[in-house]
């Protein structure tokens, strides 16, 4: 009777440990930054929680900003997801801050994914598009496809939390990110999602808009959360480490 009870206990705990993913996190970094900045701490964080983490070099990194469209972006990140596999992930979360968060949904519109992390996601443009330098902008590039020359490169105006520059991009590229049907815009993505989205927002971020804008276009599901932590834009990846690392273990055991 006893090694029938230690058999089914054991049954159960191999269908315990079966049950729980190993999580591949995809962690992008925002607009102008690079891996080693901002994220660099959630990164490491995630790592000592047991979970793998790829931080790739995104194409709106300072040193790339915009040398490819947007969906061409998103493509670099099926070698992210590749290579996390490789190291023994079974299913591929996607993460990133700012305007990582924002490619976090639209990776996840598009493939797959087990969940979806958006911190601090931001760039949002069917609004800059409303912008008079970024409308100017999406003028030129017009005329310059409608003359043949999108893949032709020039001056653009972008802005990053408040601070205005000036891009190097193709013509196509810019409209990929910055048109107000650019494939980057954050609620109709949210709306094409399949997995679970965590949402976490600062409380002194002016890029966030609350769960009204994109969060709550996503499908119903039981994992669904709109986390709001102190912090700006900037703060928010080290102020909502620990609602990441809770809402990731629990997503692993579903």
């Amino acid at each position: 009777m006893r090694r029938m009870i230690l058999a089914a206990f054991l049954v159960l705990c191999a269908g315990a440990a079966l049950a729980d993913e190993k999580l591949g996190i995809i962690l992008m970094h925002g607009k102008e930054g690079r891996p080693d900045r901002m994220i660099d701490r959630l990164a490491l964080a995630l790592g000592s929680a047991g979970f793998l983490v790829d931080s790739p070099e995104m194409c709106w990194s300072k040193h790339r900003i915009y040398d490819k469209p947007y969906g061409a972006c998103l493509d670099e990140l099926d070698q992210a997801a590749a290579r996390l596999k490789a190291d023994g992930a079974t299913a591929i979360v996607v993460a990133g801050q700012s305007l990582g968060g924002n490619a976090a949904l639209g990776y996840g519109a598009t493939r797959p994914v087990k969940g979806v992390v958006a911190i601090a996601a931001a760039h949002s443009p069917e609004r800059l598009s409303n912008r008079r330098d970024v409308r100017e902008s999406l003028d030129k590039a017009a005329t310059m496809i409608a003359e043949g020359k999108g893949d032709s490169s020039a001056n653009f105006n972008d802005t990053n939390v408040g601070h205005d520059l000036n891009v190097t991009a193709t013509a196509n590229t810019y409209v990929s990110f910055f048109a107000a049907t650019s494939p980057a815009v954050m609620p109709a993505n949210a709306a094409k999602l399949t997995a679970p989205l965590l949402w976490v927002a600062g409380d002194n971020d002016k890029t966030q808009f609350g769960p009204g804008y994109a969060f709550a276009k996503a499908p119903p599901h039981p994992l669904n959360r709109y986390v709001t932590v102190s912090a700006d834009h900037g703060g928010t990846p080290d102020a909502g480490r620990d609602a990441i690392v809770d809402w990731l273990k629990e997503l692993a055991k579903q």
